[in-house]
C-alpha cells in the first residue's frame, strides 16, 4: 500500500487539481455569459438572431480546419444542446417539472455511455498493441514489412482514438459544469437564465452542423483518417462476429 507521505502527497495533487478546475470553470462560465450576451443583452429580433448565428458560423469557420476541429465543435455544440434542453424543459410548469426530470436522468445516461466508450476505446486499442507484439515475436514469412505497416497504422489509429475520447469526456466534463453555473445561478432572474439557454441552443445547434466540404479535407487531417479507419474497422470486426441468419433451403 501507499506510505503516509504518498497518500498526503497523492491528496494534495488531487487537491490542487480540483482547484485549477474550479478556477477554470468560473473563467469558462464569465466568458460564456459574456459571449451570449451579445443576443440576451438586445430585443432578440430576427435580425439580432440572424446575426448571433451569423457570428457562431464563423467561429465554426474558423476552428473546422485545425486539428480535431470538427470534434471539438460537435462535442461542444451536443453538450450545450443537451444541458440547454433539459434547463428549459424543467422550467415549464408540472408537466416540464417531469420532462426535466426525465432529461436530467438522459443526461447522466449520456454520461455513462461517454464514460464506457472513453474506457472501451482505451482497452481496444490496448489489445491492439499486445496483438502486434504478439505478431512480431512470431514473425515468420507472413509478418512482411507491408503487414507490420498496416498494424502500426491501426495501432496509431487506435491510441489516437483512445486520447481523443479522453480529451473529448474531460472537455464535456467541464463544459457540463459550465453550462450548470450559467444556467443554474440562483442570483440571477430565471428569465434571464432562460435567454441564455436559448442563445446556447442557437450555439449548440450551429456547432453541431458544423461540417467540411470535400476540397477542405487534406493530409493535414492526417490524424483525424487514421482514427476513422481505427473506428471503421472496428466496426467490421463486430459485424463479422454477429451471427448470420441460416439460408433457406429448397424443398
Amino acid at each position: 500500500g501507499l506510505t503516509k507521505e504518498q497518500k498526503e502527497e497523492l491528496a494534495a495533487f488531487e487537491a490542487e487539481r480540483e482547484r485549477a478546475r474550479e478556477e477554470r470553470i468560473e473563467d469558462l462560465s464569465k466568458k460564456l455569459i459574456n459571449r451570449v450576451s451579445v443576443w440576451t443583452e438586445t430585443d432578440k429580433g430576427k435580425d439580432v438572431t440572424a446575426s448571433f448565428r451569423k457570428k457562431m458560423e464563423q467561429e465554426v469557420e474558423n476552428l473546422k480546419m485545425e486539428s480535431f476541429g470538427l470534434e471539438i465543435l460537435h462535442a461542444i455544440g451536443q453538450t450545450y444542446t443537451q444541458k440547454s434542453a433539459t434547463f428549459i424543459k424543467s422550467q415549464k410548469p408540472i408537466i416540464g417539472g417531469v420532462t426535466g426530470f426525465f432529461s436530467r436522468l438522459k443526461d447522466k445516461g449520456t454520461l455513462v455511455k461517454e464514460t464506457w466508450g472513453t474506457v472501451s476505446t482505451a482497452i481496444s486499442a490496448q489489445m491492439e498493441i499486445e496483438e502486434m507484439a504478439r505478431a512480431e515475436e512470431r514473425g515468420g514469412e507472413d509478418w512482411t514489412d507491408e503487414k507490420k505497416a498496416d498494424f502500426e497504422r491501426r495501432v496509431t489509429g487506435k491510441i489516437l482514438a483512445a486520447a481523443w475520447r479522453g480529451s473529448k469526456f474531460e472537455i464535456q466534463s467541464v463544459l457540463r459544469d459550465v453550462c450548470d453555473k450559467v444556467l443554474y445561478d440562483k442570483t440571477v432572474k430565471v428569465d434571464k437564465r432562460i435567454e441564455r439557454a436559448h442563445a446556447l441552443l442557437v450555439i449548440g445547434d450551429v456547432f453541431s452542423k458544423a461540417a467540411r466540404s470535400p476540397d477542405e479535407e487534406g493530409d493535414h487531417l492526417a490524424f483525424e483518417q487514421l482514427m476513422a479507419e481505427a473506428a471503421q474497422k472496428k466496426e467490421k470486426k463486430k459485424k463479422d462476429k454477429e451471427p448470420k441468419e441460416p439460408k433457406e433451403t429448397k424443398a
